[in-house]
């Protein structure tokens, strides 16, 4: 836990000077910060299922200039995997994002820990694009410099809608995403032991319905199904797919 608050200090301590440039007198703008929580009835990771009962997901984000903090913390609600009211998980974004055109390029890094586990924390280097379109779609490659040593590649295509208004202060909309991965020998062998060569890995559909109230409140509920696309991981994880339900609260200021 040491490990952790010095690693979130001096990540936060490097973030704040890039994120605030250079002061002047009475500009406070461009500031984004959020807080939100997250249930959700399992909790599923790269179609690997961590706890198979519901948990609370919380996160603070704080971003600026295109520099993002992010934290981010997985919070065991039963005694399922033996740590009800524990942190089974706590990650440490940076990112920056910059664009060209209509082409968004973040880079970035992700410490995790895993406090209350037998887990060793590691960490991961990413970069991506994406294209702001009618559908969005984005890949990202994630490699793995502590523990699996692997590479994990993303690639996902996002939709959302806008439905006719609610009320005055409140807004709503559907917002649809679905993903497929693939990744190397590295990291399946690590993660799945089950398989030691390059294979597409897991795919995953969300479907939510993103209510907003005064601008700052939102409230996002969402169904999940996740499918696992490798024979091999298949053997591994003893399932083909699995589907759960998240309810997601964000304040924005």
């Amino acid at each position: 836990m040491k490990k952790l608050i010095a690693i979130m200090v001096l990540t936060l301590g490097l973030a704040i000077p890039m994120v605030a440039g250079p002061a002047q007198a009475g500009d406070d703008k461009g500031w984004a910060v959020d807080f939100s929580a997250a249930y959700m009835t399992k909790y599923i990771w790269r179609g690997i299922m961590q706890v198979d009962d519901p948990t609370l997901q919380p996160s603070v984000n704080i971003a600026k200039n295109g520099f993002t903090f992010n934290v981010w913390g997985n919070y065991d609600l039963t005694d399922k995997n033996g740590r009800k009211n524990k942190f089974s998980e706590i990650d440490i974004t940076a990112e920056y994002a910059f664009s060209l055109g209509d082409f968004s390029i973040p880079v970035g890094v992700i410490h995790y820990e895993f406090p209350n586990t037998s887990y060793e924390p590691t960490t991961e280097l990413y970069a991506g694009v994406s294209y702001n379109w009618i559908v969005t779609p984005s890949v990202k490659i994630f490699k793995d410099v502590d523990e699996s040593h692997g590479i994990y590649v993303l690639a996902s295509l996002a939709y959302t809608y806008d439905l006719p208004a609610l009320a005055k202060e409140m807004s709503w909309g559907i917002a649809a995403s679905i993903s497929g991965a693939w990744a190397d020998k590295d990291n399946n062998k690590f993660y799945w032991g089950g398989t030691d060569e390059d294979a597409f890995t897991d795919s995953l559909l969300t479907i939510g319905v993103p209510i907003k109230i005064m601008d700052w409140i939102n409230i996002t509920p969402a169904f999940n199904q996740v499918w696992l696309l490798d024979s091999k991981i298949k053997d591994a994880a003893d399932y083909d797919s699995k589907s759960y339900f998240g309810l997601t609260l964000t304040l924005n200021f």
